[in-house]
């Protein structure tokens, strides 16, 4: 009886070790500035420093240079150190603001270095989330496809652009037909997508879904509420202030961190739902770690999709609701984090 005892509780204390997580590795290439761009990389670079216990970031690569890119990231890292100080982070075991400066490139150099210094690791897959194009991180897979056996890529509007929004395009972007036109993060996706020897890299390819943190009344709410949360609760607001059109918790590039946090699904499989929304395979024999926008019942070609590109917009509202679905849950998960770090709001 002991040794049967044992043996089952053995087991158990395997099965629980089996399914613990450690903090996900992460590197972050991002478009985020202070520009006329969009502010919500600003947004999303302050939710994920709020998670930065429970991840292990490794490198951001701010990579519009010339737009104060850099400035952007230390900005939301010197509100981060001003709560750090004043608040429970320590105990929380947040990095500290020195270090995390120390993981933000400077220039194209440093960015290549620092992921150069992190994909290296093999003792657990680097999750590479893209805020933005994938110029930098095409140049850098290109010059060693061997990087792309050791990450995870998450990227946010890479793939097709929605038919309503191409009218909006810079004037200076080159423009292809509808069903071929890139999404506004789509340069430097292709030299990867069409490339076989990323075929059987794991990629998950957040190109519509995304859109679910952006509607209904909800963003607004959290937007008023989060604001309350100390330095960076104020800077969500301080980078809006001058853009009457973002007066919400916008962070549309979020998802990909959301992918990360969810605890109630296995990171190895985006098809099950998650803080991020649902996801199919939709070419397990070319690309088999390849996976993207959920179409629902919806009739849609993966493959080649000007054959079923009058149904895109029914296709982009299922893909949106798999993320809405789940977005009240993951508002009240970072409600409840935002209590506990600041204890005295």
């Amino acid at each position: 009886m002991i040794r049967i005892f044992l043996l089952i509780g053995f087991s158990f204390i395997f099965f629980v070790s089996c399914k613990a997580r450690n903090n996900p590795r992460v590197f972050i290439f991002t478009d985020i500035n202070i520009d006329a761009g969009d502010p919500d990389d600003r947004q999303s670079l302050v939710h994920l420093l709020w998670y930065s216990n429970e991840l292990q970031i490794e490198g951001i690569v701010a990579d519009r240079w010339n737009a104060r890119s850099v400035e952007a990231c230390k900005l939301a890292i010197g509100a981060y150190g001003d709560d750090y100080q004043k608040l429970s982070f320590i105990k929380q075991k947040y990095p500290t603001p020195e270090n995390l400066v120390k993981l933000v490139a400077n220039n194209t150099d440093e960015s290549f270095k620092l992921f150069a210094n992190a994909v290296s690791d093999k003792s657990s897959p680097l999750n590479v989330l893209v805020w933005g194009n994938m110029e930098s991180l095409s140049k850098i897979l290109l010059a060693h496809p061997e990087y792309s056996n050791n990450i995870r890529l998450i990227t946010i509007g890479t793939g097709l652009m929605l038919e309503d929004d191409i009218k909006d395009m810079p004037k200076d972007w080159e423009k292809s037909k509808p069903c071929e036109q890139l999404n506004w993060n789509g340069f430097g996706r292709n030299a990867i997508y069409y490339n076989p020897q990323f075929n059987k890299m794991w990629w998950l390819e957040i190109n519509w879904t995304y859109s679910g943190m952006f509607i209904g009344d909800e963003p607004k709410v959290m937007f008023n509420e989060l604001s309350k949360y100390g330095n960076m609760g104020k800077h969500i607001k301080d980078v809006v202030k001058y853009e009457d059109w973002a007066q919400y918790f916008r962070v549309g590039d979020t998802p990909s961190v959301l992918y990360l946090l969810d605890p109630n699904h296995e990171l190895d499989d985006p098809t099950q739902s998650s803080w991020a929304g649902k996801f199919v395979k939709p070419f397990p024999n070319l690309k088999p770690n390849y996976y993207t926008d959920y179409s629902g019942s919806q009739e849609w070609d993966y493959l080649n999709p000007c054959n079923t590109w009058e149904n895109h917009k029914f296709v982009r509202d299922e893909a949106t609701k798999t993320l809405l679905n789940r977005r009240s849950e993951m508002y009240h998960a970072l409600i409840e984090k935002l209590n506990l770090i600041y204890p005295n709001n």
